[in-house]
């Protein structure tokens, strides 16, 4: 929060704090009430074993075996996927990022679109605070700077990737859709109060 305050402004710090906290609280108390009233998956009961690390007739080399099992297995389903979704939302931001959509971009129009950009890309941590900077120093008006920064660290279509299996699929378009919805929320909060 430091960084951005610094780095944009003081007030982005304070919608990143409000938004951030109804993404983090209600979203995802919602998120668990949407999930609860799914229809539980059909599965085959599963017997129940000792974990490696409890079953006491493990010997410490089988344990480090199953973990690197484990560990190539998920190398092996997630790694590829994630590098090819990664690969092909770097080739589009060639032709989104500078271009008229960005440098120039206000209204109400640029906030949806620039909501959608960020709920589709993967930032590093604090990635999106100079990405932020570059593009309104570039002429990018508030509202979508704002939606950029309160889209661009939440989610992404790799994270979505990466925990496909994890959670059930409606749940993460609900999130999604949250995710994209504040986005144009707080990107027209700010055009609207923040000069």
């Amino acid at each position: 929060m430091l960084f951005i305050g610094f780095v944009i402004g003081w007030p982005f710090v304070g919608l990143r704090i409000a938004f951030g906290v109804i993404l983090v609280f209600l979203v995802s108390y919602l998120a668990g009430k949407f999930a609860d009233r799914l229809p539980p998956q059909q599965t085959p009961p599963i017997e129940l074993t000792l974990a490696p690390i409890e079953d006491p007739n493990r010997t410490v080399g089988s344990i480090i075996t199953a973990f690197l099992k484990e560990l190539w297995a998920e190398i092996a389903t997630i790694v590829p996927g994630y590098i090819v979704i990664v690969l092909l939302l770097g080739a589009a931001r060639a032709w989104l990022f500078p271009t008229q959509l960005t440098i120039h971009a206000s209204g109400m129009g640029a906030i949806v679109a620039l909501s959608a950009i960020g709920t589709a890309f993967v930032i590093p941590t604090a990635g999106e605070v100079p990405i932020v900077q570059t593009l309104m120093h570039a002429g990018m008006g508030i509202g979508p700077a704002a939606a950029l920064l309160l889209t661009l660290p939440a989610i992404s279509v790799p994270s979505l990737f990466i925990v496909r299996g994890a959670f059930p699929k409606r749940v993460l378009a609900f999130v999604t859709v949250c995710v994209f919805a504040l986005g144009i929320a707080g990107g027209v909060f700010a055009m609207l109060f923040m000069r």
